[in-house]
């Protein structure tokens, strides 16, 4: 499992702000635990990857992994691009997830990303991960649930501080579904889904789930 010391290294750079948010993100998700459902090789494309942070985290689990990271906020990009330095096989660029067209991956990986999108708009770009993905692929999501409802409810409220008075993360309503929700649209597009509680530990109710191809 990659060390946390690992990552505040790569990110020792950083505005203070930055590193501020690596660190309350690393004590609220587990990220750590999270990359450890990933194969240890193949091409990855990350969506939403913000400032890079779950992108360099894959890249630290594995030297052999190919990544492709992709956000809207140009600003984002550019701490990952900063961070990037003499690394190998990872790149970032911006663009539009709803509205552009994917490379082919072996892995897509939707992190915290759909939440902030209308429920529609979900639907069109997990229909894109399945268009792109090689046969035998994996989408990787991880979200959060509907229940517990205290876990919920402690997630809207922090979420509302992050995103509409801090503004950590672009967006301005929130859309979430349950992890059943998400099992039919998954299932429906011709996902085969496995689906992991990982909110042990956590005050938040997140969910991951593996979808093959």
């Amino acid at each position: 499992m990659v060390a946390k010391k690992e990552i505040f290294r790569l990110y020792k750079e950083s505005r203070l702000l930055t590193k501020l948010y690596i660190r309350i993100k690393l004590k609220i998700c587990p990220f750590l635990k999270m990359e450890t459902f990933f194969p240890s090789n193949g091409k990855i494309i990350d969506l939403g990857c913000g400032n890079g942070f779950f992108s360099y985290i894959l890249k630290l689990g594995s030297s052999s992994r190919e990544i492709i990271g992709i956000d809207l906020d140009k600003k984002k990009i550019k701490v990952a691009e900063k961070i990037q330095k003499n690394a190998t096989k990872i790149e970032f660029h911006i663009g539009n997830i709803i509205e552009m067209e994917y490379p082919n991956g072996d892995i897509f990986t939707l992190i915290d990303v759909l939440y902030l999108i209308p429920f529609a708009k979900q639907e069109i770009i997990l229909k894109k991960c399945f268009s792109a993905l090689n046969k035998g692929g994996l989408l990787i999501i991880k979200e959060m649930d509907t229940k517990p409802l205290g876990k919920y409810w402690w997630n809207f409220f922090q979420e509302t501080l992050a995103v509409k008075i801090i503004g950590f993360t672009l967006g301005g309503r929130f859309y979430f579904r349950s992890r059943d929700e998400y099992l039919k649209i998954l299932n429906d597009l011709g996902f085969k889904v496995d689906s992991f509680k990982l909110d042990s530990g956590y005050w938040y109710p997140h969910v991951l789930f593996l979808c093959q191809k």
